[in-house]
């Protein structure tokens, strides 16, 4: 095989298209963490309109503190966080906990988490995702002290 040959030229090419590649993926992801924390519910008598928010705020020992209003369950219902870490992307799902069997009226509530494993000093993008009441947010957020982002959820 010669250099002018067109085999030569082509074994060239898909080398370097390989090293190419090899150069430009992406960073190697670090495996996922998971963590799963209770929202402390409290009743809400005020008027809540159709959309609910979500705020997180950074405290100065490093933990976050994960506010939710508009919530919409009946008495004895639970709800958990299921927060999932990967690099910088951040998704908490909100899942219903115990579910009341006897049914009833529907009640508006407020919950609150605080919460420490969120990265200090580091942007996160955040989704935050609701399987209770079918809405989501999307927004980034740096655990900073006193650093605070609220955001309205979607459908």
């Amino acid at each position: 095989m010669d250099f002018t040959s067109i085999e030569f030229y082509a074994i060239a090419f898909c080398v370097a298209m390989g090293l190419v590649g090899f150069f430009l993926s992406q960073k190697r992801i670090k495996p996922a963490t998971s963590r799963i924390n209770s929202l402390e519910l409290e009743r809400f008598d005020g008027e809540v309109g159709d959309m609910g928010t979500i705020k997180l705020v950074a405290n100065t020992d490093g933990t976050v503190t994960i506010e939710r209003t508009g919530l919409h369950l009946v008495d004895g219902e639970t709800v958990n966080l299921i927060a999932t870490i990967i690099d910088d992307k951040l998704t908490i799902e909100e899942k219903k906990g115990k579910v009341s069997a006897l049914g009833g009226r529907e009640d508006n509530y407020n919950g609150h988490a605080v919460v420490d494993y969120f990265p200090v000093d580091n942007k996160m993008y955040v989704r935050y995702e609701s399987s209770v009441t079918g809405q989501w947010s999307k927004f980034s957020f740096k655990n900073s002290a006193r650093n605070s982002v609220e955001h309205e959820m979607r459908y």
